[in-house]
């Protein structure tokens, strides 16, 4: 038995779905760092862009949508609108809820988050080629829409 530790590839290196959540972490730590320069983080441009794909949504909708809890949510909320990105308004058709608008500057922050994610990406699956890349998108998607009700195949969720 030797002391060091084994620098090759971990046992369940061998996995696909192993290979998959490593390269989540390293691809949502590339996109927390990319937006850092933005002073925002992914959850707050997942946010954006889902108010700005469904636009007129509740808090609770967002929520329920996003899988987020609630008060993360409201915090989230709250670092936007501090920040100037949204604003919570009175539902015309029901007073007692508020629906989220994102504002010019939320909308320049989410044209830029795209541009420097798009940036970000590219570099990262430069590793491979394009149809290897296309292959990957493809077949995510696929297992995507077989075990996420909700999932369309145009890429959207509905339950994000």
């Amino acid at each position: 038995m030797t002391d060091r530790p084994n620098t090759g590839r971990p046992p369940m290196g061998a996995r696909t779905g192993y290979r998959l959540v490593k390269l989540a972490d390293l691809l949502l730590a590339l996109a927390d760092q990319t937006l850092a320069s933005l002073g925002v983080k992914t959850k707050h441009v997942h946010v954006l862009e889902t108010l700005l794909t469904y636009e007129t949504l509740s808090q609770q909708d967002v929520s329920r949508l996003l899988g987020i809890d609630p008060n993360v949510l409201v915090g989230v909320l709250d670092d936007l609108e501090e920040r100037g990105f949204a604003e919570r308004r009175r539902n015309p058709h029901d007073r007692r809820r508020h629906v989220i608008q994102v504002t010019a500057s939320g909308r320049e922050l989410v044209a830029e988050s795209t541009r420097l994610l798009s940036e970000a990406e590219d570099t990262f699956f430069a590793a491979v080629s394009a149809e290897d890349r296309q292959i990957v998108h493809d077949a995510s998607g696929r297992l995507l829409a077989a075990h996420r009700p909700g999932w369309s195949d145009d890429g959207t969720d509905a339950n994000c």
